[in-house]
């Protein structure tokens, strides 16, 4: 007998013999495919309670084909399945109201058992959103103004589509839910995978309950998946949400945006036009289109503190939110205010990852203190993110309502696991709530880089998830795209990611291996051998497959065994095709066979150049100037690296130099170019929007980090700066670097700065529109690049490069240059 057969044995014929041997609590179900109990619900039972008991119903008769009557008083003789707490519950002196987060009792006695948690539905406060169209938008927002007298955006956000889909709210209590779930999971029955293609049903027509009473609680609270990408999820991605025992944090966790919610102060154009010195100067400008229509604040505004205390206490007043959002709009560290508060405030020495930590928290805290005098059961929260990451440096203890996000990947380099850890423990030392939360753990592939590799890490998830036990309450696994008509089904390889984590979620220490072995067995049956090579080999070498031949080859014989090894028009076979038709592997392999031959290898100065004074933080808090010659802020001069033209390969005419220098936490080119002509540089066609200053005099940046292909920035004399992400062959102009640049006109030349800022390594995840994703280059990962020069004179157009191409294009990938560095932290 294989594995596989015993295992399904087991499944499926293990009820049979606790039929002759069971406990004093024990009873039957069903015998011989009949019913012999009841399923027993108050006559008004909450939302859930009742989706619960049909749930229970649908899968006792999937089973065993018997259908359970659903009562609401048992018939005398019967046995007795009470689902919900209650008046039931009451009587059968068994307390479940002091449970919370989905927690759940399972208690049984002579002919009946409970399945039950608390009874609560959720209710949507007025005025609410019941679409996002204009008009509905405007309706909404016109009763919130007179609620606030203000002109704040809509922050209550509620997702109504589960209830159209299923009858039931996300925030609906969920414990009585869970207990039936973990019954059914008793039984045997599995759910691995939205809709029926994912259900693993046992057949049985005799069923016996053999239940300890035991009392059920997740050893983590908040256990959420993020439908970024509400438009895409079905009904059967919301059950299988809710099977997996979710959590969406109902009187723990706002009902509003949960990360970035300063945004819903200054957001609206009504706003805008009456404080329109709330907003941060950036190059002598109000920032009131950042990111669209919200708009970037300046944090030394007394008007803009004053309007934020009253949102925050209207939200809390009206809606009776438990917590709420209080950090800055998205992409807020993109540049500081230049007001010269704000400018005090900003903190050089702390690196790329707390430089506005002062600024940012010391807003965030003074907030949250003036919040705690008037609501002091309330929670605000904000989100540890990009050049914030860190505590402050100025503020001993925070607030005492104040919870935290910290937000970081699932990251397989030890050294990084451990970073972020200390970060953790950083903040818990600084929080008296010890209220810390884990978010940006992101389950599907946003990343054009991975689109279409076996991304499995069930692995890393459980080590992440036993380090993350000891320091928060909870996390958020984000369910995140950009894209809305999918070619292939979104869980294809998620999945298993996906069901790991939430299984971990209730029991962190469980054996892992076991779940997995399960899973291959009842998964994919007669392939589970070769599925589980498949996955397992993908676990170890997904990161190799973007760019190494070798093991796409290697995964893509595994898989095509396991498809081999399904039975045609089996559902097993089915599942195999899940992950066909994502799979990408051929194009990667197109990719990794490119070759590099000859191209030029760089290596950048780095924080191991130490020796020379000042290097190490005074280009982090250098103003950009456009100058490169100031050996205060930049190496000695022997470090500059010459462009030939870019068909020939020869010395060109006139000469350009480059000079790079990389940071953790971001790269800094400097550009030189000889240029006798000052008085007639050409600044391209303004007609053309921005893409119209490549037809002029430029220099150009192309970056193909360690995870993504390819970014563009380009700079003009002039200063101006466009960027743009040309992944997949597109070229995305929404696309903002957050680069600085400047320029110097000296004597028969001007030169550039180009200030690269990295968003790390998973950094699309967060938002495919801002920031160069990547870590930085090293030897074990190099970036490939190259730095290009237009001129343009009298009609005739001269170009240079790092990297020559041999043609009149300068981006070829194929010709990259190959950049790494060593650096310190």
């Amino acid at each position: 007998m294989t594995l596989f057969q015993a295992l399904h044995r087991g499944l499926t014929l293990g009820l049979a013999s606790l039929t002759t041997a069971y406990s004093a609590s024990s009873f039957e179900l069903v015998r011989g495919g009949q019913p012999r109990a009841e399923i027993v619900i108050t006559e008004n039972p909450a939302r859930m309670t009742r989706f619960a008991a049909h749930e229970l119903q649908t899968y006792i008769e999937k089973i065993s084909g018997a259908v359970l009557p659903i009562v609401t008083e048992p018939s005398a003789g019967s046995a007795a399945i009470y689902v919900g707490g209650g008046t039931h519950a009451d009587r059968l002196g068994v307390e479940v109201n002091d449970l919370k987060y989905g927690a759940y009792r399972i208690a049984s006695g002579p002919n009946w058992l409970l399945l039950a948690g608390p009874n609560r539905d959720f209710e949507p406060i007025e005025p609410y959103r019941r679409d996002r169209g204009a008009a509905e938008t405007q309706r909404v927002e016109q009763e919130w103004d007179k609620i606030t007298g203000n002109t704040f955006s809509i922050a209550y956000d509620v997702n109504s589509k589960p209830f159209d889909a299923l009858g039931v709210y996300f925030e609906d209590d969920t414990g009585t839910l869970n207990a039936v779930y973990d019954f059914l999971r008793g039984l045997g029955v599995r759910w691995y995978f939205p809709g029926d293609i994912g259900e693993i049903i046992p057949r049985k027509a005799d069923l016996v309950s053999t239940v300890e009473d035991r009392t059920v609680r997740p050893d983590f609270e908040l256990r959420q998946i993020e439908f970024w990408n509400t438009q895409r999820w079905t009904r059967e991605d919301y059950l299988w949400a809710l099977r997996l025992g979710i959590y969406n944090g109902s009187g723990l966790w706002p009902q509003s945006q949960a990360v970035h919610g300063m945004k819903f102060v200054h957001g609206r154009d009504e706003y805008k036009r009456e404080h329109p010195d709330h907003y941060a100067l950036w190059d002598g400008v109000r920032a009131t289109t950042h990111k669209g229509i919200q708009g970037a604040p300046c944090l030394s505004s007394p008007g803009l503190f004053e309007n934020h205390l009253r949102y925050a206490r209207a939200m809390f007043d009206h809606y009776d939110e438990p917590m709420l959002s209080i950090d800055p709009v998205d992409g807020y560290s993109v540049a500081l205010c230049e007001c010269a508060d704000c400018q005090k405030q900003l903190v050089p020495e702390m690196g790329q990852s707390g430089r506005f930590s002062n600024y940012v928290w010391g807003y965030v805290n003074r907030l949250a203190v003036e919040l705690y005098k008037t609501h002091p059961d309330r929670k605000v929260s904000g989100l540890a993110y990009a050049t914030y990451q860190d505590p402050p440096r100025n503020i001993a203890q925070m607030s005492p309502n104040l919870a935290v996000l910290i937000s970081a990947g699932r990251y397989d380099d030890p050294e990084a696991r451990k970073v972020w850890q200390q970060k953790r423990k950083a903040w818990l030392a600084v929080l008296p709530s010890r209220e810390l939360y884990a978010t940006g753990h992101f389950y599907t592939q946003a990343r054009p880089v991975s689109r279409g590799l076996p991304e499995y890490f069930p692995h890393l998830i459980a080590a992440n998830l036993r380090e993350l036990k000891e320091d928060v309450r909870g996390e958020r696994a984000g369910v995140y795209t950009h894209r809305t008509e999918q070619p292939y089904h979104e869980f294809a390889i998620q999945h298993l990611n996906l069901y790991v984590t939430t299984r971990l979620w209730w029991d962190v220490n469980q054996d892992l291996e076991a779940l997995l072995e399960e899973y291959y067995t009842l998964f994919y049956g007669p392939a589970r051998d070769a599925m589980k090579a498949f996955i397992e080999y993908s676990e170890r070498n997904a990161a190799r497959m973007r760019s190494d031949l070798e093991p796409i080859r290697r995964a893509q014989a595994l898989f095509e065994e396991a498809r081999k090894a399904a039975p045609p028009e089996s559902v097993y076979a089915a599942r195999i095709q899940l992950v066909a038709d994502y799979l990408l592997l051929e194009s990667f392999a197109e990719v990794a066979g490119r070759k590099r031959e000859n191209v030029p290898k760089l290596r950048a100065l780095g924080n191991d150049y130490s020796h020379i004074a000042g290097i190490r933080w005074e280009l982090d808090g250098k103003t950009l100037d456009g100058r490169i010659d100031d050996e205060r802020h930049w190496p000695p001069m022997d470090r500059f690296q010459p462009l030939v033209d870019l068909q020939t390969g020869e010395v060109p005419t006139l000469a350009t130099q480059f000079r790079v220098f990389v940071r953790a936490g971001y790269l800094v080119f400097g550009v030189y170019c000889e240029e006798p002509d000052l008085q007639n540089l050409s600044l391209g066609d303004p007609k053309n929007g921005k893409e119209g200053i490549r037809a002029g005099d430029f220099v150009e940046l192309l970056l193909e980090t360690s995870s993504h292909s390819y970014y563009r920035i380009t700079v003009n004399p002039a200063g101006i700066l466009i960027d743009a992400d040309c992944g997949e062959g597109v070229t995305n102009m929404a696309w903002v670097s957050g680069a600085e640049a400047a320029v110097f006109h000296g004597e028969g030349y001007w030169s550039a700065e180009i200030r690269v800022p990295l968003a790390g390594q998973g950094a699309r995840l967060l938002d495919p529109l801002v920031g160069v994703d990547g870590r930085p280059p090293t030897a074990d990962f190099p970036w490939y690049f190259n730095v290009g020069r237009q001129r343009v004179r009298d009609g005739k157009v001269e170009r240079a490069a790092f990297s020559p191409t041999g043609s009149d294009e300068l981006a070829v990938p194929e010709r990259f240059a190959e950049l790494w560095s060593r650096f310190g932290q």
